[in-house]
């Protein structure tokens, strides 16, 4: 193969979905550069592939790339790949493909699996218009804040969240864009338990704040477009959404959702938790 580097995309859960393409690539380069080698690895010997691996990651990515682009200018043929999905989508790999850019070098995409796009397909929104801001930031004030340039912004949204945040930020969409919201979810795309929601904000809070099973794995959100004259929280229940949220969270960390959910005073709110606790 020419000096080339190859960005592969791999499969997010289900290994059926790699291409006859990704495969082909992957059995014929010189190296394969890769997040986690022995992630990696069991993909590669999933498909009989026995390759040298190098590792490349968010902690080591602009030490290696030097190393990449030297094998490639060396005339090898090097490619990339991400635990899942495509390469430089919230994963590691933009910093080596801008390098690579920068050297002249031959690049070749080869596409296949996202969960951008997967979750998307099925989302049944009807818009050639949407953004994608990766994960949230992972403290609950930055998390809000970035909530709210969404809403600010009413384009149609798509990020990730973590299994630990799922709730916290049902709660945060409940408080920003109202109750009625309607969201869509995708949980653990191509896997085993794969599951897709497309319901209200209050609904999906229900549902997954009173279900630990439906808080695992990897999720896909998706926000459309808001009508923002839409927003209603006279549907919420004070104690049906303190009550979730107590047997989910210690008792101040309740209080403070609760009380940020339905806009009223803490100390309201801790009163009325004092006594749900009391009457177990």
């Amino acid at each position: 193969m020419k000096a080339t580097l190859y960005l592969i995309a791999t499969p997010i859960g289900n290994l059926q979905d790699i291409s006859l393409r990704a495969i082909d690539t992957l059995k014929n380069v010189d190296l394969i550069a890769c997040e986690d080698t022995r992630h990696t690895g069991q993909l590669l010997a999933h498909f009989s592939i026995k390759k040298k691996l190098t590792s490349l990651h968010q902690h080591n990515e602009k030490e290696k790339t030097k190393f990449i682009l030297e094998t490639i200018r060396g005339g090898g043929s090097v490619a990339y790949v991400s635990d899942a999905g495509t390469p430089a989508i919230s994963d590691p790999g933009a910093f080596l493909v801008n390098q690579a850019h920068l050297d002249n070098l031959h690049i070749v995409p080869i596409p296949g699996p996202s969960a951008l796009t997967t979750a998307f397909s099925v989302a049944g929104i009807s818009s050639n218009q949407f953004q994608f801001i990766g994960f949230l930031p992972s403290s609950q004030g930055k998390c809000k804040k970035t909530l709210q340039d969404i809403f600010n912004m009413n384009m149609t949204t798509i990020f990730y969240e973590s299994p630990r945040r799922v709730v916290k930020t049902l709660a945060a969409i409940i408080d920003i864009f109202g109750s009625e919201k309607e969201v869509v979810i995708g949980r653990e795309l191509t896997k085993l338990f794969e599951t897709i929601y497309k319901d209200k904000a209050i609904s999906l809070f229900d549902k997954i704040s009173q279900n630990p099973n439906d808080q695992k794995g990897e999720f896909v959100i998706i926000l459309s477009r808001t009508e923002k004259n839409s927003l209603a929280h006279s549907d919420i229940s004070d104690e049906h959404v303190l009550k979730i949220l107590l047997n989910e969270l210690p008792l101040n960390q309740a209080v403070k959702l609760t009380a940020t959910i339905l806009k009223k005073k803490k100390k309201e709110v801790y009163n009325q938790a004092l006594e749900i606790k009391n009457e177990k």
